[in-house]
C-alpha cells in the first residue's frame, strides 16, 4: 500500500470511529438540553396556573364576595373555573399545552382523571408518590411531558365540595348534585397536572444532530483532503524524487541531485542521500583504478 493510500485509510478509519462517539456524545447532551428545555416550559406552565389558582383564592373571590354577599360568581369565584378558563386561552396559542385539575370527583366532569391520572392520585394517596411527580406519558397525540402536584382539600373547599344541600345554588343549578360533593378536609381528591408536548424539542435535538454530524463530516473530509494535499506536496513528491533520483544513481547517472526546497527533515535526507552518492561515487572510482 503506497504512502498516500495509507494516510488517507488511516484518516478515514479515524473518521468512523470519531462519528459514532461524537454523535452519541452530541445527542445525549442535546436531548438533555431538550428535557430541560421541556421541563422549564412545564415548571412555567404549572406555576402560571398555580398562581392563578392562588389569586382567585386568596384575592379576586374575596373582592367579589364583597361586592356580591351572598352570591357565588362561578366564573370569578372558582379558582378551578378561572384556572380551566385560563388555560383554555393560553390554547389558542399553544394548542398542545394544557393544565388539568385531575380529580376522582369533580363537578365539573371535564376535569374527570382518566385512568393514568387516577393511578397517580392512588399512589400520592398510599405515600408511593410524596409531593411531585414528573415523566412521559403516550397519548394518541403524541408524546407529553407531565408534571403533577397532589392537592388536599382545605375547609374552604368544602363550602361547594361538601354537602350538596349546602352548596351555592348558583354550583347545584350549574353541575346538579350526583357529583363534585362528599369531600372530606385533608383527602388528596386532585393532581394539578400540566401537558407540555415532548416531540418538538426531541425532534429539533435531532435535527440539530444531523446538521451537527454533518457539518463535522464535512469539516472532517475538508481537513482530510488539505492534508491530503500538503502531504502531497511536502512529503509524496520529494519522497517520489528521491527514489525515482535513487533508481538513476544506482544505474550509473551520477549526475542526478536530490533536489529539495524545503529546510526540514527532508532536506537533512537529501543532504544524506547526497553524501551516500558522493562516497559511492569515490568507491566506484577507487575499484576502477584498480
Amino acid at each position: 500500500m503506497r504512502l498516500r493510500t495509507r494516510f488517507t485509510v488511516i484518516m478515514l478509519i479515524v473518521y468512523l470511529v470519531s462519528l459514532p462517539v461524537i454523535a452519541m456524545g452530541s445527542y445525549f447532551v442535546l436531548k438533555n438540553n431538550a428535557i430541560k428545555e421541556i421541563l422549564e416550559e412545564a415548571n412555567l406552565m404549572l406555576a402560571a396556573m398555580e398562581g392563578v389558582r392562588g389569586y382567585t383564592g386568596q384575592v379576586l373571590r374575596p373582592a367579589l364576595q364583597k361586592l356580591l354577599p351572598g352570591k357565588f360568581v362561578i366564573e370569578g369565584m372558582s379558582a378551578t373555573k378561572v384556572a380551566y378558563g385560563v388555560q383554555l386561552r393560553m390554547r389558542k396559542k399553544l394548542p398542545r399545552y394544557s393544565f388539568k385539575e385531575a380529580t376522582e370527583n369533580p363537578l365539573n366532569l371535564v376535569n374527570k382523571a382518566d385512568g393514568f391520572e387516577m393511578k397517580k392520585l392512588n399512589q400520592f394517596r398510599q405515600g408511593i408518590l410524596k409531593t411531585e411527580w414528573r415523566g412521559f406519558k403516550e397519548t394518541p397525540d403524541g408524546r407529553y411531558y407531565v408534571i403533577m402536584r397532589p392537592v388536599s382539600v382545605k375547609a374552604a373547599c368544602l363550602k361547594c365540595h361538601g354537602n350538596p344541600n349546602a352548596a351555592p345554588p348558583e354550583v347545584v343549578k350549574r353541575y346538579g348534585t350526583k357529583h363534585g360533593y362528599g369531600w372530606k378536609v385533608g383527602e388528596i381528591v386532585t393532581v394539578n397536572s400540566v401537558y407540555v408536548p415532548a416531540e418538538v424539542p426531541i425532534q429539533n435535538a435531532r435535527r440539530a444532530l444531523i446538521t451537527f454530524t454533518a457539518i463535522y463530516s464535512g469539516i472532517f473530509l475538508f481537513v482530510l483532503f488539505v492534508i491530503d494535499r500538503l502531504i502531497i506536496g511536502n512529503i509524496i513528491r520529494p519522497i517520489e524524487s528521491f527514489v525515482s533520483t535513487a533508481e538513476d544513481i544506482s544505474r550509473g547517472k551520477m549526475s542526478r541531485e536530490f533536489e529539495v526546497t524545503t529546510n526540514d527533515e527532508m532536506k537533512s535526507l537529501a543532504d544524506a542521500f547526497t553524501r551516500m552518492k558522493i562516497s559511492l561515487a569515490k568507491a566506484m572510482d577507487i575499484l576502477k583504478k584498480r
